[in-house]
């Protein structure tokens, strides 16, 4: 089976859960092309396994007009029927208004350029992550290339303004949308038609366990991480300010934020500002394998986010055995048993965070505990292989080959 994937930027430092998968099908038999609609730059380069994915996904931007009158040409003088009927649904999908139109537009010239792909390279299946920009551009040309679609949605984002990316048609039109959440389906199933909801299928971000041996806690704890992008929706200031109180009633601890992104500089400030620039490391984007052992050198992972899908990060820190914290939002309370298996605080409470995070510093015995049991949550719900075998079926599904 040849199944392409399909994303406006791949690879990227920040989704090695979209590599996994690509890796995981290509194991399983399935040729998996990958198509990306502009290059990513050089600081997502971060190992050679990103490089090596990177180096063989087909970028359709830049492309000459000529080639791209071309590909129009070709469509309208062999597809004129299908031409006409995408151009149609990218129509009545755009945005409102004049910059919804002139997207629109663009999607839709984006969408005749991987159509062609599709055709020429005789793809059978076109998969699409994240389900926003490349996944109206996924719906329309697979609707030119006359292929069955599947989305991988996450959220959260994207149901922000649910009319703004159609989420109705892009289910619509689908063989099936893969939900990472049971929370990410409940979305799906708002903002859509209750006769397409049989296509909504729970397939979660699964780890590969056998990458994360699980080790207890030390007896000491004071080492604190972030694993992420330094976005508004991830609520970092409020674990500064939680930090900053814990400094007051003299605790002892260091964090690390690994990752980037836009909120760095401001939030570089608000560390200097609360006094904690002796305690606070800012790693920037680093490669997996830097991501584990920073990992396996910590006490606790933090994640206060404002708005999450279902994090990877906390999913890879509970099977190594290093105790959690984040928060009441998403589908994260699928994954973190409150109590039980780490612990969760209501979003924006800076004080609730800070008790929580005490309470993992002082308490050895409570750490060992929810280790021990986080692990075993992900080893029953979230196995990369049970979720991979469950994927696959369904594209063979998708595709009449089952």
């Amino acid at each position: 089976m040849r199944l392409a994937y399909f994303t406006s930027s791949y690879p990227r430092a920040t989704d090695t859960f979209i590599q996994r998968e690509v890796a995981g099908l290509r194991q399983r038999g399935l040729d998996v092309i990958t198509f990306t609609l502009r290059v990513t730059g050089k600081e997502h380069d971060v190992n050679a396994e990103v490089v090596v994915e990177k180096n063989r996904t087909q970028s359709l931007l830049p492309s000459s007009p000529f080639g791209l009158i071309a590909s129009n040409m070709w469509f309208i003088a062999f597809r004129l029927k299908r031409y006409l009927e995408t151009l149609w649904l990218a129509f009545v999908t755009r945005r409102p208004g004049l910059t919804g139109f002139i997207y629109q537009i663009f999607y839709f010239q984006e969408a005749v350029l991987l159509a062609r792909k599709i055709y020429l390279q005789k793809i059978e299946h076109l998969h699409n992550h994240l389900g926003d920009s490349s996944g109206t551009v996924t719906m329309l040309a697979a609707r030119l290339s006359g292929v069955g679609y599947s989305m991988t949605i996450h959220g959260p984002h994207i149901f922000f303004d649910p009319t703004h990316w159609a989420l109705r048609e892009k289910l619509k039109y689908s063989r099936f949308v893969a939900c990472i959440s049971h929370y990410c389906k409940s979305q799906m199933m708002l903002f859509t038609d209750g006769v397409d909801w049989s296509k909504l299928q729970i397939i979660r971000c699964g780890i590969d366990l056998s990458q994360f041996q699980y080790m207890p806690p030390r007896s000491a704890g004071r080492r604190l991480l972030y694993v992420g992008r330094l976005a508004p929706e991830k609520g970092i200031p409020v674990l500064i300010e939680s930090l900053a109180g814990l400094k007051e009633q003299g605790y002892e601890f260091e964090l690390v934020l690994a990752g980037d992104g836009p909120e760095r500089t401001s939030l570089e400030e608000m560390v200097e500002a609360a006094g904690l620039g002796d305690r606070v490391i800012f790693a920037g984007y680093i490669e997996q394998a830097a991501v584990v052992r920073y990992m396996r050198e910590s006490d606790v992972l933090v994640l206060p986010s404002f708005a999450e899908g279902v994090p990877v990060s906390l999913m890879e820190a509970m099977a190594l055995g290093v105790p959690v914290i984040s928060t009441y939002v998403g589908g994260i309370v699928e994954l973190v048993e409150p109590g039980v298996g780490g612990q969760l605080v209501f979003p924006s409470n800076r004080e609730a965070l800070r008790t929580a995070i005490a309470r993992i510093l002082d308490d050895p015995q409570f750490r060992t505990g929810t280790s021990l049991r986080a692990r075993e949550r992900v080893a029953s719900e979230f196995d990369l292989d049970v979720q991979l075998d469950r994927l696959a079926q369904l594209f063979l599904k998708a595709c009449d080959r089952r």
